[in-house]
């Protein structure tokens, strides 16, 4: 299994245990289990048992971030300046907005 690796010059703020929805039609996704990593240069969502990275956006790539509250969990979605978006849920969304905010990604207004 592949391990995070910071870059030369790459901090790392924080990182999770999360799960990632990727977007499968127009109404499902598929739920992956991993761990997401923001740095001062990227984000990566790692799945965890391959370590295969899922999502890796350099910050300049980054348009904003999105809350949304569902009646069972909290949801991060990260929206890319192309207009793709990336969901994550788990334990630690509270703390993936401000580790999104630390490095200067703003949260957008829904």
């Amino acid at each position: 299994m592949a391990k995070f690796q910071l870059q030369e010059n790459e901090t790392l703020i924080g990182s999770g245990s999360m799960a990632y929805h990727e977007i499968e039609g127009k109404f499902r996704s598929r739920l992956w289990n991993g761990n997401i990593y923001i740095t001062n240069q990227r984000a990566v969502f790692l799945m965890s048992m391959t370590g295969i990275s899922m999502v890796e956006l350099p910050l300049s790539e980054i348009e904003g971030f999105l809350v949304s509250k569902g009646l069972l969990f909290t949801a991060v979605i990260i929206c890319s300046r192309d207009r793709k978006t990336f969901k994550f849920t788990g334990f630690p969304v509270k703390k993936l907005q401000g580790w999104l905010e630390q490095v200067g990604v703003k949260k957008l207004e829904q």
